[in-house]
């Protein structure tokens, strides 16, 4: 053997090295014990979230994909709210991800506004009330999760934040991982959204998953979620529109309008102001004017719905 040969370090395999040192599983470990996850968190997350919020939903076991932490995350739909999470004692590094379309159609029901099995949801970034929403499903999640996994029954479980943008790797305090990513498909009326946890390997190679009794009693704060909804909406600073109707026009008169140029109201005397906030028509008013600033006077509701606050989340 040569001096080179002793003096030079071994060469390993990388992904060999990092299955030796427990930070990988081989791909049919890492699906066993997901699928395995996956089964056992469905009913428990189901029922979990029926008590905190009232809603009845569906989780169903779809898909789990294997790689980096940052491939993973990359390969992931837009439209989604992104959180990190922790159970003490077992991992400090948890992510989920909720399809936008579960927390809109969740909202609209929780404010009174809409039937389930009638929703028809678009999948679209989330709103800043939204946004706060989408915590109670990954609370419920989470908690869920430490059930399954955690070997006292008190740990601590807790959440980030909600984001609507995932950390770019160059700010991402998390190691790149490896990592598997475990969905659920999540029925809610008409809506299926995808749900998914992104767990550590080597915490999964670790961990034996026990499903607790899943218990039927009444949450006394089942109604918690939709009060802090419409607390949040009703505390939320609107932007306001007022329009004022305008006499009509010919459309090739319109054409040819030129700054200067003057149109008339299309009412005679009073001038009635539709109030109006994200396209929504609120009150009808009365134009005035207060000393060098024109104001409007409210009158009276714009029209015969009076669940419009349910339009603002």
């Amino acid at each position: 053997m040569t001096a080179a040969a002793l003096t030079s370090p071994a060469e390993f395999n990388p992904d060999l090295l990092d299955r030796m040192t427990g930070v990988k599983g081989s791909v049919a470990d890492i699906d066993a014990k997901c699928h395995t996850l996956l089964l056992a968190i469905a009913p428990v997350f189901a029922a979990a979230f029926e008590k905190a919020t009232g809603v009845e939903i569906d989780a169903r076991p779809v898909e789990v994909r294997q790689g980096r932490r940052r491939e993973l995350l990359s390969e992931l739909k837009r439209d989604m709210a992104y959180c990190e999470a922790s159970i003490a004692g077992w991992s400090e590094e948890i992510a989920g991800l909720c399809g936008t379309k579960l927390v809109i159609g969740l909202v609209e029901c929780l404010l009174g506004g809409s039937d389930p099995n009638r929703l028809t949801v678009a999948a679209r970034p989330l709103s800043a009330i939204e946004l706060d929403m989408s915590l109670v499903v990954f609370e419920q999640l989470n908690d869920s999760l430490r059930g399954l996994v955690s070997a006292d029954p008190k740990a601590k479980a807790s959440v980030a934040k909600p984001q609507l943008e995932l950390p770019d790797e160059a700010d991402d305090p998390i190691p790149d991982f490896h990592a598997a990513a475990l969905t659920l498909d999540v029925g809610f009326g008409a809506v299926v959204a995808p749900l998914t946890l992104i767990l550590p390997q080597a915490i999964l190679l670790k961990s034996r998953v026990s499903a607790p009794a899943l218990g039927k009693k009444a949450n006394p704060n089942a109604e918690d979620w939709t009060e802090r909804l419409s607390d949040r909406v009703s505390q939320s600073q609107i932007s306001l529109q007022a329009a004022v109707a305008l006499a009509p026009l010919p459309l090739g008169e319109i054409s040819r309008l030129q700054p200067g140029d003057l149109i008339a109201f299309a009412d005679n005397g009073d001038i009635e102001v539709t109030l109006s906030a994200n396209g929504k028509p609120l009150y009808t008013c009365a134009l005035g004017r207060a000393g060098t600033r024109y104001m409007v006077k409210v009158e009276r509701q714009a029209g015969p719905d009076e669940n419009w606050k349910t339009d603002f989340a």
